[in-house]
């Protein structure tokens, strides 16, 4: 009999709809017009479940499954091994997965569809790991990614994304000025102040762009007056988001207590403040009662932005 293996005993088929298949012989797939013959490698190879309820899979569940579990999981054990697959059996599916990068594009202002395109960059790069273009892409859109208001709670996770792209990038082309830049920016996320300054000095010295040579002033005195802080930016903007989805879920008190200790950080409030933060630590007062703090806290959101819709609805709310 084949070999099959559900992907998790701890996860129900409803949440992972994939198991792990092998052929008990070498088997080939016939590819295109031709037919051209292609083994399967001996790999435990996953398929959709509902493939499997009626005997052997097919070439084409086979295809539709590696294409599936990639997008769900780009970072898997043999994900190149399956990459390769698809481009040398399915190479349609590869080409379906490139189109939709590209129209993807068009729809970077929602974030669920932004780390869709980021997902099939990565799947693409598996089979070309020095891509620079792809290195390009997928530092900058994670960068970008972590910094979305709403995706604020994966913060952290999209950092590293994009660390580890901007990271190969460098090695590849160390003289990449715009990459140089986001690790810098990156560096002073994590509060790795001494790398961060390093990085900044290199840029005041390739550099005669006026805005960017006054961004690296700035920036490089900010390293050379902090010490490592015990908490890292990265922690307050996950906790950030932490409050914002304790605030959806009506927790109140316990976004106010996050939401007070960030006001506390003069670091924070300095670098990433805006309108919203102090929107939200004037809702969340509002409905612990605090209505002098609530109006306070707005008065600043509208200080920061004036035609903040929003806070300015909330004070009015207050004030009546």
């Amino acid at each position: 009999m084949p070999s099959v293996t559900p992907m998790s005993k701890t996860e129900s088929p409803s949440r992972e709809p994939f198991v792990f298949w092998q052929p008990d012989q070498p088997r080939l797939l016939r590819v295109g017009p031709e037919q051209r013959a292609v083994e399967l490698p001996v790999l435990p190879l996953p398929l959709n479940r509902a493939d499997l309820q009626e005997g052997e899979p097919t070439d084409t569940a086979i295809g539709q499954g590696l294409y599936d579990y990639l997008r769900r999981h780009p970072d898997c054990l043999h994900n190149r091994e399956y990459a390769g697959l698809l481009r040398d059996a399915f190479p349609h599916l590869l080409s379906d997965l490139a189109a939709q990068a590209v129209m993807l594009d068009a729809k970077e202002v929602d974030p669920a569809y932004v780390l869709r395109k980021l997902t099939a960059l990565k799947i693409l790069r598996l089979l070309e790991p020095d891509n620079k273009g792809l290195l390009h892409q997928l530092s900058r859109g994670f960068f970008d990614l972590a910094m979305t208001l709403s995706e604020l709670p994966n913060c952290r996770r999209y950092l590293l994304e994009a660390m580890r792209a901007a990271h190969r990038l460098h090695q590849l082309d160390p003289d990449d000025l715009a990459n140089l830049d986001l690790l810098a920016e990156i560096d002073m996320l994590f509060c790795d102040y001494p790398s961060a300054a390093v990085r900044w000095q290199r840029l005041l010295d390739a550099v005669d762009d006026p805005a960017t040579v006054q961004k690296a002033t700035r920036q490089l005195a900010v390293c050379q007056s902090r010490a490592m802080p015990e908490r890292t930016r990265v922690d307050d903007l996950e906790d950030f988001g932490a409050a914002m989805n304790l605030y959806g879920s009506r927790q109140y008190a316990l976004a106010l207590a996050i939401l007070e200790r960030l006001e506390e950080s003069a670091e924070f409030v300095e670098e990433f403040a805006g309108a919203d933060f102090f929107y939200l630590l004037g809702v969340c007062r509002r409905e612990q009662g605090d209505q002098g703090g609530a109006v306070a806290a707005l008065q600043q959101a509208l200080g920061l932005a004036a035609d903040y819709q929003p806070a300015r609805d909330a004070l009015e709310q207050i004030t009546l």
